[in-house]
Formats: structure tokens, C-alpha cells, sequence
């Protein structure tokens, strides 16, 4: 069946299949991860990597990759992209090591790159009238939204029957059908005049890997090892010949001019710490509720759960939220909404962490971030030229990556440094020592072997309040920031935003 303009719903389905893959991925490996680490005796600078590879590459190259696509054909470059990342998630569950595994995981970062700009050009392509592409876009938004917001459900599903493998041999069935159902319905289309920015891509990549290595090394040795300054100080080099590039650059890959504007700027800033407070949150605790409390698989899929529904309530109702008290309240106010909900976290996380807060903080949490998310976008596109308005959504696709690669570098090595500090601290031979401070996941299976239920006891409790100490610290900061920045979004954004 050719693709004919009556058939463009039924295309929308084919994009929205291929969509939800490289959204599902990300969520979905959050609660695998204490089992990929007792598994592949992962440390916790492993998990950082294998979570953030993905997203560096994603979102280094996906302006680019999308120009690209645009030259070269859309369909060509979904198709391309459906491939690549299925023979990774191939390689991903089939991986015996963390390095397999991250290798695979970085072409699954790639091929992300090539299906999401994709979707939304071949929207804009089958879609020529206005209401009917902001239906459909609004279809391709919920799908994206829900595909996220299900992954540690569906993580915790298939964790709770099978291995943690199978969160990758999922991605090849769902692969399959969108590539056929692509090449089956959609139609090829090009723009001859776009240009790609591939010298601009090439360093964005190199300054995004060398600060990321050097934050997250960070986090095993200090700030002051020669490694780490090394890495940062080349990182910086980089990011300042990118910013130089970019703003000499015909056709840079990103239009630094507008950053001028308030109303560009500030709700890029609070969508960015929002993405960094929930992704550090899933990170963090999928592994608190399963290697420190206890819970299994499914049931932290399920308590991760009200952060989704938060987001979705106050995502329904920010636009009567802005109509009443205006967006900077809005996007502020939810930001400080979100702060309160990691406040609980602050007072009550625990060993034995009391359900109503686990429950209520994460709801709390996402009601604000749902409040503060759609009147930002809308300022941020409303801000932006309609000429460029395929680059301003790139780049706010960019910028939340960027912000959830950053969460878990940064907040990663914040807590591994905080966790080993205090494991450091325990009086044990060095051959279990080593294997406390390879992860918390390494440290309970090593503790688990010794046979003496007194010395367990005792070892598990320094052990678990080392990371929940770390997780504390984590919460603290976001907290302050939160609400701090959710100030400043109130006095600085133009009223009649």
C-alpha cells in the first residue's frame, strides 16, 4: 500500500512505533539496573556510563543527524535509525561485560539519533494543514510522554519474569514492526537546501565526552587527580572552540542569538533542572528500593509510578494554571511545587523509608514539574522565528538530554564520592573492602557470602547508610536549587509571558 494523504493517520502510527522505542529504552533500564550491576559486577561509575553513553551520543549529534535527514531523505535516515538500534539492543541483551554493554549502548544512542528529528520532519511533511499537524503532534507528544512514564513499569514487569537482557530483547519485536510498517507506508521527502553542521557535531561530541569522563572520574578519585583536571581542562578546550565555531558557522547546529532572549533562556534553564531532578530520581532510587529496602523489580516500577501521574496531572492543568496567575508563576511555581516533593525525601529517606513519602514525594514532585514543563516549551517555541522553528525543537529535544546526561554525571559522582568516603571508613580486609566500594549491588552480594549473620548485619547497615547518606546529600542540593531557580523564574520571565 503506497502512501497517499489519506493514509497520513495511519503513517502517524508507523512514527509514533518508532518513537516509543528510543523513549521506552531509557526508562525502562532505570530498574534494571541493580541487577545489571550484581550481574556484571558493575561499579557505580559502570551505571553512569551505561545510562549516559546513550544520551551523550543521542543528543550530540541529533541536530545534525536531523539536517542530515532532511538533505538526504526522512524515510532513509527512520529506516537507517530502526536498524541501528535494534542490532544494538541485539548486542546490548547478548553483552557479557559493562564494556559490551556500554559500546552497544552508545549505537543505540546513535540510532536514536537518527529516528527522533525524523518523526517530527515526516509530521510536518504528511501533515499540510495547521490543526491537523497540531493534532498530530499532540498524539506523537502523549506517545512520547507515556512511553516514558511506563518504562520502570514495564522495566519491573519484565525484571519480575525474566532477566534484565529482556529490557533490550524487547526493543527487536517493536523494531521489527515499525520498519516494516515504515517502509510500507511512508512517504520519502527531502529539503535539498538544509546543510549539516558536521565539524560543529564533531566537537560538541568531543567537549560533552571529555567534561562527562572527567565529572564521573570524579566521582572514584577527587577533583584534584591529574586525570580528572586533564579531562575537564580538554573539555573546556573543546567547548570553547565549538562556541567560537558555532557562532562563525553559516548554518550552526545551534543559533546561539537566541540565548539573548529571557524568554528563551529561562524556561530552557527550568526544563533542563526539572529533567536533572526526575532522571537523577529514577537513577537513584530504583536502586534504593531494590538493593537497600528490599522491594523487587516490579514493585519499584510501581512506586516510581506517581512522579508519571504527577506530571500528567499538572501538565493537564497548566494551562488554566497560566490563564489564572500567568506563566512565570507557572513555570516558578511548579519548580518550587517540585522542590517541596524532594523535600520529603530530605526528612524521611531511610532504610526503612515510610511508603506515604515515597509515594507522596514523588507525586508532589511531578504535580510541579507538570506545571512548570508546557508553559515553558510554549515560551521557548513561542520565542523562537517559525522559520526556525525546527531548530529551536531540536535544540529544546538537545537541551533535555543534555540535562538527564548531566544528572547522572554529575549527581552520580556526587554520590559514589559521599558513599566511598564512607565505606572508606569500615574496618575490613581489602579483598571485601574493594568489593564495598565497587557498588552498593557488589557490596550486598559480598557481604551476602561471609556466613556470619552478626558481621552481615552490621556491615549492611554501614554499607546502606553510606548510600542513602549519598542519595541524602543529592536531595538536599536539588532542593535548594530547585527552589532557588524556581525564584528566579518568577522575578526574571516578562509577565506577560
Amino acid at each position: 500500500m503506497p502512501y497517499t494523504y489519506e493514509k497520513r493517520w495511519a503513517g502517524l502510527g508507523a512514527l509514533c512505533l518508532a518513537m516509543s522505542i528510543i523513549t521506552l529504552d531509557n526508562t525502562v533500564l532505570d530498574v534494571a539496573l541493580p541487577s545489571i550491576s550484581t550481574d556484571l559486577k558493575a561499579s557505580m561509575s559502570e551505571l553512569q556510563w551505561i545510562v549516559d553513553i546513550y544520551i551523550l551520543f543521542f543528543a550530540s549529534i541529533l541536530i545534525t543527524i536531523g539536517a542530515l535527514g532532511d538533505q538526504f531523505g526522512r524515510k532513509r535516515f527512520l529506516k537507517i535509525g530502526i536498524v541501528l538500534f535494534v542490532l544494538a539492543s541485539l548486542g546490548a541483551g547478548l553483552s557479557t561485560s559493562t564494556l559490551e554493554l556500554i559500546f552497544f549502548r552508545s549505537l543505540s544512542g546513535v540510532g536514536a539519533a537518527f529516528i527522533m528529528p525524523s518523526t517530527l520532519s515526516i509530521i510536518t511533511h504528511m501533515f499540510t494543514d495547521s490543526d491537523e499537524r497540531m493534532k498530530a503532534i499532540g498524539l506523537w507528544s502523549m506517545i512520547f510522554g507515556l512511553s516514558q512514564g511506563l518504562g520502570p513499569l514495564i522495566g519491573g514487569f519484565i525484571l519480575e519474569y525474566t532477566s534484565w537482557h529482556w529490557v533490550f530483547f524487547i526493543n527487536l519485536p517493536i523494531g521489527l514492526v515499525a520498519f516494516l510498517y515504515a517502509s510500507w507506508i511512508l512517504p520519502e521527502s527531502h529539503n535539498k537546501s538544509a546543510k549539516a553542521d558536521i565539524l560543529g557535531m564533531v566537537l560538541c561530541v568531543l567537549f560533552l565526552f571529555a567534561l562527562t569522563y572527567g565529572i564521573i572520574e570524579a566521582g572514584v578519585s577527587s577533583w584534584s587527580d591529574s586525570s580528572v583536571r586533564i579531562s575537564l581542562i580538554i573539555g573546556l578546550i573543546f567547548c570553547a572552540f565549538f562556541i567560537l565555531w558555532e557562532r562563525r558557522c553559516s548554518h550552526a547546529m545551534i543559533p546561539f542569538e537566541l540565548f539573548e532572549k529571557r524568554t528563551f533562556t529561562i524556561p530552557s534553564f527550568a526544563i533542563a533542572l526539572i529533567v536533572f531532578g526526575m532522571v537523577g530520581s529514577m537513577f537513584f532510587f530504583s536502586q534504593l528500593f531494590q538493593t537497600v529496602e528490599g522491594y523487587s523489580a516490579l514493585e519499584a516500577g510501581l512506586l516510581l509510578m506517581p512522579m508519571t501521574l504527577g506530571v500528567a496531572v499538572g501538565s493537564k492543568y497548566a494551562p488554566d494554571v497560566v490563564k489564572m496567575y500567568g506563566a512565570p508563576l507557572s513555570i516558578g511555581g511548579g519548580m518550587i511545587i517540585s522542590a517541596l516533593g524532594m523535600a520529603i525525601f530530605v526528612f524521611t529517606i531511610d532504610v526503612h523509608m515510610p511508603l506515604w513519602a515515597i509515594l507522596g514525594g514523588f507525586l508532589i514532585q511531578g504535580l510541579g514539574m507538570g506545571f512548570s514543563m508546557p508553559p515553558s516549551t510554549d515560551s521557548i517555541m513561542g520565542s523562537i522565528p517559525k522559520e526556525k522553528a525546527g531548530v529551536g525543537s531540536a535544540l529544546n529535544d538537545t537541551t533535555i538530554e543534555l540535562s538527564a546526561a548531566m544528572s547522572i554525571a554529575i549527581l552520580g559522582s556526587y554520590v559514589n564520592r559521599i558513599y566511598l568516603l564512607h565505606v572508606k571508613e569500615i574496618d575490613v580486609d581489602f579483598t571485601l573492602l574493594k568489593a564495598l566500594k565497587t557498588s552498593i549491588q557488589a557490596a550486598h552480594t559480598a557481604i551476602a557470602s561471609l556466613n556470619d549473620n552478626a558481621l552481615e548485619g552490621n556491615l549492611l547497615h554501614l554499607v546502606d547508610q553510606a548510600f542513602i547518606e549519598g542519595v541524602h546529600h543529592t536531595m538536599i542540593f536539588g532542593c535548594l536549587i530547585s527552589v532557588m531557580s524556581g525564584l528566579l523564574a518568577i522575578w526574571l520571565l516578562p509577565k506577560n509571558t
